[in-house]
């Protein structure tokens, strides 16, 4: 776990049902909300980690806007990605019975890595206060 002084970056895997999360979300045409253009914008290291769902999902991958969020602290940038958001109609290919997957990748200045997958609920980037120590 990356720490700073008084801030950490932490991954929240949230198991409860019911349980939500806030994120901004931009105006999405409504006739068709899946886009590539989701997956494009990916870092080419991500974007070739999740490639092999292509398949799985039975073509070029598409995604709502909602499929990556982003946070960064300093020179730390996480991007997890949200499958439930992915245009898959082979559900089975990235859903299991504790939930879909979700992906974190992390960069500390260069290329990005995986950080965790798990099958999951729900998946929050966010920032936890440190107390001061003694």
């Amino acid at each position: 776990m990356l720490r700073g002084p008084q801030l950490a970056v932490s991954v929240a895997l949230l198991l409860g049902s019911g349980l939500s999360f806030a994120q901004a979300k931009s105006a999405v045409p409504a006739h068709d909300p899946w886009s590539p253009q989701h997956i494009d914008s990916l870092p080419a290291e991500i974007r070739n980690a999740i490639a092999p769902f292509a398949r799985a999902c039975g073509g070029r991958l598409a995604a709502e806007h909602s499929f990556a969020t982003y946070f960064q602290r300093g020179a730390a940038k996480l991007i997890a990605l949200h499958f439930e958001h992915l245009s898959c109609p082979n559900r089975a290919a990235i859903c299991k019975a504790p939930g879909c997957l979700h992906q974190v990748y992390i960069s500390t200045g260069g290329r990005y890595r995986l950080l965790r997958s798990s099958y999951v609920l729900e998946l929050d980037l966010t920032q936890v206060k440190i107390p001061a120590g003694p």
